[in-house]
């Protein structure tokens, strides 16, 4: 039996000091005790997010005892985070995502556009970049890099030899995941808990259409500039052409044929629901609502070959801990916003209230983006958004115009390993070196900030006003 690290002992110590602070000593002026409980929930939750003392999943179940015992929140209104409407378009989708996966689509997809780009070595990594990138904007992230590194990892063993072509292709799969992931709502939970804040603390809901708007521009300004830095800058490659084989055709059968129309029409669902809105106005039509169809009608096709085309022994795999985390993500965000510690931290930006909002929005986004190489985006996410969303009120701007940034520079994580899953997964790849990935996710990071404040500065407001 394993024992417990001693850094472990003291984080975890560190975070109970950080929970029963509040209990011993007087709320700060300006909150009041609920709100002084949620500060030291809060500082707990965001240490062990930071460190990994805890696995992420079991951080987040902490509002879930700590809200209720403390009196800031009854469990009613607690456990409704982990059951939001966007956690239902989020386990929609990983169904979703379960089926494409057993039915080999994701192959057909990415091998198809590979195909469609040529032998070229720049060429080539900017076909596995965009294949990944493609996937992403229905899978997670981590999925979808999982998927293209066995792909990348086989292109790059036909030149052993060129280890700059090894290292930007493995990073471009990286990479392109969590950029792919950009640009849906359900690509990266950074992304469902903006709208799910925007609906919740302003009433105003963002659907699959109004996120698309502001995350595909991201994504496709996110995707070249990285495919430069790799292909061009950060790596020497050599620009022989290379030989694929057609032998990795994958063709799909019925029933991955069956698959592509249900997510085919999932996805125009979800692009077209405000005017299927007005069309059917007696319904409520829901990106989850059309998440959960399109689940359903995978658990009762057919395959064709006796079975269904999703069965409960493939989606019982799903990462039910990505939900949990998402839903405790979302109890800390409404906490903040619930009981006035957004507004309270955002009167600290009251420093800033003379110089342009652009430039809060960028030292905002440049916080996140730093900081999210250590912590999880999510939790991220959960902490910043009702601070921006707060800050912009005591400035006397639109909260979107802040908080839309925000989440978009909450994915952001080039630079080192433990920043993203994909990060992660590729970084067990001989060429992939903390160094090399150090070179290139460096630059990208200040990039991805500079970006996410632009789009967001520029789209925001012409999308949500």
């Amino acid at each position: 039996m394993s024992r417990l690290p001693s850094a472990s002992c003291v984080v975890l110590g560190a975070a109970g000091l950080c929970l029963l602070a509040p209990f011993m000593l007087p709320a700060p002026e300006g909150l009041d005790a609920a709100g002084w409980r949620v500060v030291g929930v809060g500082l707990g939750m965001a240490l062990l997010w930071l460190t990994g003392a805890l696995p992420l999943v079991a951080t987040a179940m902490i509002p879930l005892a700590a809200f209720p015992l403390s009196g800031v929140q009854g469990m009613a209104s607690v456990s409704a985070a982990y059951a939001h409407p966007l956690i239902i378009l989020f386990l929609g989708g990983f169904l979703l995502a379960r089926a494409i996966e057993t039915h080999g689509l994701h192959r057909w997809i990415a091998l198809g556009l590979m195909r469609a780009i040529g032998c070229r070595p720049s060429g080539v990594i900017a076909g596995v970049m965009l294949a990944t990138a493609f996937l992403s904007l229905w899978i997670s992230n981590t999925a979808a890099a999982m998927i293209m590194a066995p792909i990348g990892a086989a292109i790059a063993a036909s030149r052993a030899e060129d280890e700059g072509l090894a290292a930007a292709l493995m990073l471009g799969i990286a990479f392109s995941a969590t950029i792919g992931g950009m640009g849906s709502l359900i690509g990266t939970p950074p992304n469902a808990l903006f709208a799910a804040y925007m609906a919740d603390a302003h009433g105003r809901p963002i659907g699959f259409a109004e996120w698309a708007a502001m995350g595909l521009p991201t994504a496709a300004i996110l995707l070249p500039l990285t495919w430069v830095m790799l292909a061009r800058l950060a790596f020497r490659v050599d620009p022989r052409p290379l030989g694929i084989s057609s032998a990795g055709v994958v063709r799909l059968d019925r029933a991955g044929r069956r698959v592509l129309w249900i997510a085919a029409l999932a996805a125009l669902g979800w692009m077209t629901r405000p005017l299927l809105a007005r069309l059917l106005p007696g319904a409520e039509i829901t990106d989850g609502g059309i998440a959960m169809l399109a689940a359903l009608a995978l658990f009762a096709g057919p395959d064709g070959r006796g079975g269904r085309l999703l069965d409960w022994d493939s989606a019982k795999a799903l990462r039910w801990d990505v939900l949990i985390l998402f839903g405790g993500g979302l109890a800390l965000a409404q906490a903040l916003d619930a009981t006035g510690v957004a507004g309270w931290m955002a009167g600290g930006m009251t420093a800033l209230a003379g110089l342009p909002l652009v430039v809060t929005v960028a030292a905002l986004a440049c916080v996140i983006v730093l900081v999210g190489e250590l912590a999880s985006n999510t939790a991220m996410a959960a902490i910043f958004l009702p601070v921006a969303g707060a800050t912009a009120i005591g400035l006397g701007a639109d909260p979107a115009l802040v908080a839309a940034p925000v989440a978009l520079a909450a994915s952001v994580g080039f630079m080192l390993p433990i920043a993203t899953p994909p990060n992660a997964i590729v970084f067990a790849h001989p060429a992939v070196t903390r160094g090399r990935m150090l070179r290139a996710g460096a630059p990208l990071d200040l990039i991805g900030a500079a970006v996410a404040v632009g789009v967001g500065w520029l789209i925001a407001p012409l999308v949500l006003g």
